[in-house]
């Protein structure tokens, strides 16, 4: 295969593909609400779908699924006119508008919206009005009020559409859907190393790069290589520049995005895989594999390498993306450790300073959870994984996904046994709601 025919198969593989599900409960929210607010049984009316799945850089696992509700002016000047707990009111009514079609406790009122929980995803409501004039005196399509409990409650503006108007504009100048593929393989990439990045901070990264290296608005399917290598340097540069910057503007509407560069080493490490592969076709498809995960294509020619066939999939492997069908959205973070018996002072010391510090033989491992910001209930899933040909003489390449040894939630352990020389690893998962929301890996060289 091609490096144009690698990347095509990979945007493929990544496509939504319960599209057809996700459009049956955006209607029923849809016609639900219409009958509650306009008392009309219309499945699409006062619907706009926003967020990742309506700029279309959503890929297959998307979680969160957003859309604005336009409610009635009526509706507002109801509220409002509560002398107090105007917004959490309002909330309320919407929630309990869509527990008439959905079981009560999938249904839950948070902050600035109605989530409606289902398997694998949800659908988030953020109910909105028009009341901003433009220029002209005519109300203003582009701005929605929308209500926001927290700190007492207030109402507050927001301009999605001006975000997929300038993000479809951008896409429009691209060859080819080149914008938002960028986008969504960022995604695969952030879902694949364990990294929590924002729809829409990918969005507005991809479009700040394109604005600022408008040569790869003309980039195909076999320029894709350059094209994310250039960006992942492009990330690195940025970090390296502003290594502080939390806030950025989003394309369109000018409003604030969060951010974080605390994944800056795995910007690098990716940006570094990428220039490998450019670099040697021998370990291309081996290198594009690691910066993108289990759904980037296996090149099926005589120069693959054996290596990569023995580091993707152990003969009983299991994988996350398949086990919970495709639902992997990373949007938290864990961080995983270990330690070992009879752990000497300096041993410690050193691993600490040198991450490649090898293990000594017949040691037990405990690995553990050491930070984690996902709010409880869920479920720890680990992985332990062994490469090289005396793992495969053994046997023991492993690769099943298990439950903890000991522990719940952030007291989570697992317990192993380094039992023989060789390249190891072993992977935490945190699973809330069917979907693997937060995951990472340390190696554990024997």
């Amino acid at each position: 295969m091609t490096t144009a025919s690698l990347f095509n198969q990979f945007i493929k593989n990544i496509h939504i593909s319960n599209s057809d599900e996700i459009s049956a409960n955006y209607k029923k929210v849809t016609k639900a609400l219409n009958d509650y607010y306009y008392e009309s049984d219309n499945d699409s009316n006062n619907c706009y779908q926003i967020g990742s799945y309506g700029r279309r850089t959503g890929i297959h696992g998307i979680s969160d699924l957003d859309m604005a509700f336009e409610l009635p002016k009526s509706t507002y000047d109801k509220f409002n006119s509560y002398s107090s707990s105007k917004q959490s009111s309002l909330l309320q009514d919407v929630k309990k508008a869509l527990q008439e079609v959905y079981e009560d406790d999938r249904v839950k009122a948070d902050g600035q919206i109605v989530e409606v929980n289902l398997d694998g995803f949800r659908i988030e409501v953020l109910p909105t009005f028009y009341l901003d004039k433009d220029d002209d005196g005519n109300l203003d399509t582009d701005i929605y009020i929308y209500p926001d409990t927290n700190e007492g409650g207030r109402w507050r503006e927001t301009k999605p559409k001006k975000e997929i108007r300038a993000t479809r504009e951008l896409n429009d100048e691209c060859t080819d859907n080149t914008y938002r593929h960028l986008s969504r393989m960022i995604r695969a990439w952030k879902n694949n190393v364990g990294i929590n990045f924002s729809g829409l901070w990918i969005d507005t990264l991809a479009y700040n790069f394109f604005n600022s290296y408008s040569e790869h608005k003309n980039s195909s399917y076999k320029d894709y290589g350059d094209l994310t290598k250039d960006f992942f340097k492009y990330l690195y540069d940025q970090y390296e520049t502003s290594p502080d910057k939390k806030i950025w503007r989003a394309p369109g509407s000018n409003q604030v995005v969060h951010g974080s560069w605390q994944g800056h080493r795995k910007i690098k490490k990716a940006y570094q895989l990428c220039l490998e592969a450019l670099e040697d076709e021998v370990i291309a498809n081996e290198n594009w594999s690691k910066v993108f995960g289990i759904n980037f294509p296996i090149e099926e020619n005589e120069t693959i390498s054996e290596s990569l066939l023995a580091i993707r999939k152990a003969p009983d492997e299991q994988f996350i993306e398949y086990e919970y069908s495709g639902k992997v959205d990373i949007r938290n973070s864990v961080s995983i450790d270990y330690s070992i018996s009879r752990e000497s002072k300096t041993w410690k010391m050193l691993k600490e300073s040198l991450p490649s510090m090898t293990v000594p033989m017949s040691r037990d491992l405990e690995f553990h959870i050491q930070s984690i910001d996902v709010e409880p209930p869920y479920e720890v899933k680990w992985k332990v994984r062994n490469v090289g040909s005396l793992a495969k003489e053994k046997k023991q390449q492993r690769g099943k996904l298990q439950p903890s040894s000991s522990g719940k939630h952030k007291t989570s352990k697992l317990v192993e046994s380094s039992n023989f020389n060789g390249e190891h690893w072993v992977e935490c998962y945190i699973i809330k709601n069917n979907i693997c929301v937060a995951r990472d890996r340390i190696s554990v060289p024997i």
